[in-house]
């Protein structure tokens, strides 16, 4: 089984982003996607989350779209980030941490 994580935290006042809305897209060999998962980080500002993954899973491209406008509400000049990657082992722990602002961000791949 494979597990996604991530954890948004905020640079403005050190805080876990909680209630943000976070969509994974399944992006095939053809470049059509699909939802995969949708969720919010919870009240530390995670998200996790098991899954089965098939050898075509694993053959496919993910995006994880968090929705971050909503979550600050003054400036929105950093409406969404969109984080692409692939999960190619079906038994592996992927982890998204990332530090967010309104006008920018940074992540780092965690294992």
């Amino acid at each position: 089984m494979a597990t996604l994580s991530s954890h948004l935290l905020n640079s403005v006042d050190g805080t876990h982003a909680s209630g943000v809305k976070v969509i994974i897209n399944q992006i095939n060999s053809l470049g059509v996607k699909k939802i995969f998962f949708e969720t919010e980080t919870d009240d530390g500002g995670r998200i996790l989350k098991d899954f089965e993954l098939s050898n075509d899973d694993c053959a496919c491209d993910y995006e994880m779209v968090c929705k971050t406008a909503d979550y600050f509400s003054k400036k929105k000049i950093v409406s969404e980030i969109i984080i692409k990657f692939r999960m190619e082992d079906p038994k592996k722990k992927y982890h998204l941490p990332i530090i967010i602002s309104p006008n920018g961000y940074s992540i780092w791949w965690s294992q």
